[in-house]
């Protein structure tokens, strides 16, 4: 990950949930509900410096994960012992610059209160999927063209991520 990349962490199952779609899927073939966000956030990385994440309540065994796109796009499946929602929460708060994370999720009292206290931002699961379908203008750094002392400013991405779900909402 090149220094000026931005780090985001998704609370995979969350934000499959928080979408219609996505969740009739899910209900049916959870696996085709997962693969379809992976694509979708794809096309979303594709021409941003950005780092994702997407944590998944886990296989068993020990912390599975694969890269998507090299550098841009990984997946993780939460070892038997943890859930997502935990591991989601020791990879920001033991890395060294919480910070440097915006966590996606819509449940804010198991992580997002946790991730908060540790300096994170938190955007709620439907206020990304508006901003990746393309509700917003620019969601992520471009990769050509763009001014790279402002894309990697802290305060340029909270301005980007607002939330504005109901933070009652832990969903």
């Amino acid at each position: 990950m090149s220094p000026m990349s931005q780090r985001i962490i998704i609370d995979g199952y969350n934000v499959i949930y928080t979408d219609d779609r996505l969740r009739r899927k899910a209900c049916k073939d959870l696996e085709g509900a997962r693969a379809e966000l992976l694509e979708m956030l794809k096309g979303y990385v594709r021409h941003r410096r950005l780092q994702v994440t997407v944590v998944f309540d886990g296989r068993g065994g020990v912390v599975e994960a694969e890269s998507i796109v090299p550098d841009k796009l990984q997946v993780m499946f939460s070892p038997a012992s943890q859930t997502a929602d935990e591991v989601i929460v020791s990879t920001v708060i033991e890395s060294a610059n919480p910070r440097s994370y915006i966590v996606v999720t819509s449940d804010q009292a198991d992580i997002g209160s946790k991730v908060r206290q540790a300096g994170s931002k938190v955007v709620g699961s439907k206020s990304f999927l508006g901003q990746m379908e393309g509700g917003h203008t620019e969601v992520g750094p471009k990769s050509s063209g763009a001014n790279e002392a402002d894309y990697g400013d802290t305060d340029y991405w909270l301005d980007k991520f607002t939330d504005t779900e109901d933070p009652e909402n832990t969903g």
